[in-house]
């Protein structure tokens, strides 16, 4: 071996551990963050104009490439001052990004924490800054992303939340979860003043179908990215009037079947 060659190797070396050790911190900062945006009710700074005008561009391109035109009916629904609920059907896992262009403002999205692991924890880091937070779906195991759901809607801040929990990916609205209800509710009670809830249906140009539903979400999604060509059929996401949860039935259940009712009304395909 030619000393030139053992001076570029070392040289290489150098550079490579100097790389290292000044990226050590940054790396270890993500890692820590990546495990607390796993965390089921960890509630990061809220998201800053900045982040939320990436979001948006993200969402534009997304659905550019994977829904095509998107069509809002009752957009003026959700003008309103103050904080409230965003609660849509899940018919595709796109869905967050269509809303996020309908609500046009800085909001907090409550994900399932599969979302946040993906991908090693990049969903998480990507997720976190632009108003993302984990919830944990598994029964009895919530109470943590609700209290935070309660917390950011008593500082004035506005929520995105879906109630089915899970995208299904064959148009079909499933079985709401009550967290929709409780927390509007729980807000209401702090602020001593109605916190609405806004009923949104999203409905697409074309789904998969029912068999879809045999396959791992992970997998269901990778199957519509990769077909995007053939399901980019459009979507119309209707945007109901705001919903007081206090004239909702006293009872969750009925309060949260009331809700996805109102939902299911706003389908322009019923």
């Amino acid at each position: 071996m030619s000393f030139t060659t053992v001076a570029v190797a070392t040289a290489v070396f150098i550079v490579l551990t100097l790389l290292w050790l000044r990226c050590r911190p940054a790396l270890k900062r993500a890692r820590q963050y990546m495990r607390n945006m796993s965390t089921c009710g960890f509630l990061p700074p809220p998201p800053s104009l900045k982040a939320t005008r990436f979001l948006q561009g993200l969402s534009r391109f997304l659905t550019f490439i994977q829904v095509g035109k998107i069509r809002l009916v009752g957009r003026e629904n959700l003008n309103i001052s103050g904080p409230f609920v965003v609660a849509p059907n899940h018919p595709h896992y796109i869905d967050p990004a269509v809303v996020c262009l309908a609500v046009n403002r800085p909001a907090r999205y409550m994900a399932a924490r599969g979302v946040m692991t993906c991908l090693g924890g990049l969903g998480g880091l990507i997720a976190g800054p632009c108003g993302g937070f984990a919830a944990d779906l598994t029964p009895g195991k919530g109470g943590p992303a609700r209290e935070s759901a309660v917390k950011l809607l008593t500082n004035g801040e506005v929520l995105v939340m879906f109630p089915e929990g899970w995208a299904y990916l064959d148009g079909k609205l499933e079985t709401f979860k009550k967290g929709a209800v409780r927390i509007a509710r729980g807000a209401s009670t702090t602020l001593a003043k109605p916190v609405p809830i806004v009923p949104v249906h999203l409905r697409y140009g074309k789904y998969p179908g029912s068999w879809i539903r045999k396959l791992p979400p992970p997998v269901e999604y990778l199957f519509v990215f990769c077909t995007s060509w053939y399901y980019r059929r459009g979507v119309t996401a209707v945007i109901g009037k705001p919903i007081n949860p206090l004239d909702l039935p006293a009872d969750d259940c009925a309060a949260t079947e009331e809700l996805r009712r109102r939902v299911a009304a706003l389908d322009l395909q019923s």
